[in-house]
């Protein structure tokens, strides 16, 4: 019997695969962030995520600052880097730029609303990067 019952329970989604938010670890996913800095310009930051190895993400992070009458990039780097899932429900990470710099970033999401992709986010350690703001989460395409 205890046979069975673990059978079943193993056969069964539990609770946390069911209840989880995309993205998912074997999904690509982007984040964009803007805010305004000097008068005409923004800092805009872009997390591009791809699977990585278990429970991670590969993220290629790119903020800048732009004009915002024109949309040229007046400054911008590029980092590499990897990103989770917390105990919270959100996730974040970290990455590097060439230069030596680090930057984190953290979105955080509504399990009460899974389907809201305008999600509160933060990044830090990168001064060219928006600090915080509402951003838009999507598949990237």
């Amino acid at each position: 019997m205890r046979t069975l019952i673990l059978a079943v329970v193993v056969a069964s989604p539990s609770a946390a695969f069911t209840d989880e938010l995309w993205p998912t670890f074997d999904t690509g996913w982007q984040y964009a962030l803007t805010e305004p800095a000097v008068p005409g310009q923004e800092r805009y930051g872009v997390v591009d995520a791809d699977p990585g190895r278990a429970a991670t993400w590969n993220v290629r992070v790119e903020c800048g600052i732009r004009d915002t009458r024109t949309g040229r990039v007046l400054k911008r780097v590029i980092g590499n880097g990897e990103g989770t899932r917390g105990a919270v429900a959100g996730f974040g990470g970290r990455w590097s730029l060439a230069d030596g710099r680090c930057g984190n970033f953290i979105v955080t999401q509504d399990r009460a609303r899974p389907e809201n992709f305008r999600l509160s986010g933060e990044m830090v350690g990168v001064d060219e990067c928006p600090r915080r703001g509402i951003g838009t989460l999507s598949s990237g395409d």
